[in-house]
């Protein structure tokens, strides 16, 4: 997996401006995408917070990196919280102490990063049910595109039929697609695994098996990309 990266202030202007010329209900194509994942306290977003975003922008069609996102988030009633939560997203009181921001914070910048882009994510009806209720409490506007990507929900669609897939998982996607998430339950390293995930599924053509090499045209602006015959994960 990359590392974050710093936005190009200038190129980022540019593609908000030719946003904001559209109108939030414009066209779903040249519109950025905020890939994007979050580490919560637990499963009920009426219960339960946000402990960490991650989120990575990128362009349409030749999908570059625009600018990344990511922060730990201090909850405030870790007494609410699930030890299996917890452990899962790797949450440490001491670190959290040092380095976490309050959730208006956190809503406030990832709103500017991905303001008027396409959410998309893996499982996204889990993390839009926790963004609503953030961005409600912080008494912020969904920054957002009106529609939405849900990443897992195109590889139940796209490989259903493929032999051996049950979860339809991001864990079995990688896997898949012989990819690694060095991150794994980090909103960053998901939301990362997520967008590669994506462009996995962008190559797919009928008749593709499990990590299959790249063979066709690569997309507009892409490096050709030769994935491993055997998992790595």
């Amino acid at each position: 997996m990359s590392q974050p990266v710093s936005p190009d202030n200038s190129y980022v202007s540019k593609v908000k401006t030719e946003i904001e010329n559209r109108g939030k209900k414009g066209s779903m194509l040249g519109r950025p995408i905020l890939f994007l994942d979050l580490e919560t306290t637990g499963l009920n977003p009426g219960q339960h917070e946000i402990t960490e975003v991650g989120a990575l922008l990128v362009s349409q069609p030749d999908y570059k990196t625009i600018a990344t996102y990511q922060s730990k988030v201090m909850p405030v009633h870790l007494e609410t919280a699930t030890p299996e939560a917890l452990q899962i997203g790797h949450f440490d009181l001491a670190s959290w102490t040092r380095e976490a921001k309050s959730l208006e914070t956190a809503m406030s910048e990832l709103a500017e990063v991905g303001r008027d882009a396409i959410l998309a994510g893996f499982n996204l009806t889990f993390d839009w049910a926790f963004l609503q209720m953030a961005f409600n409490q912080c008494k912020l506007e969904d920054p957002f595109y009106y529609h939405r990507f849900d990443v897992m929900s195109s590889a139940f669609t796209m490989l259903y039929n493929q032999p051996g897939l049950k979860k339809f998982s991001l864990r079995e996607m990688c896997q898949f697609f012989g990819l690694t998430n060095k991150a794994a339950h980090t909103a960053y390293g998901d939301a990362e695994a997520t967008f590669e995930v994506f462009l996995g599924l962008m190559r797919f053509r009928p008749g593709d098996g499990p990590a299959v090499k790249q063979t066709r045209p690569t997309m507009p602006g892409e490096d050709v990309i030769e994935q491993p015959t055997t998992p790595e994960v």
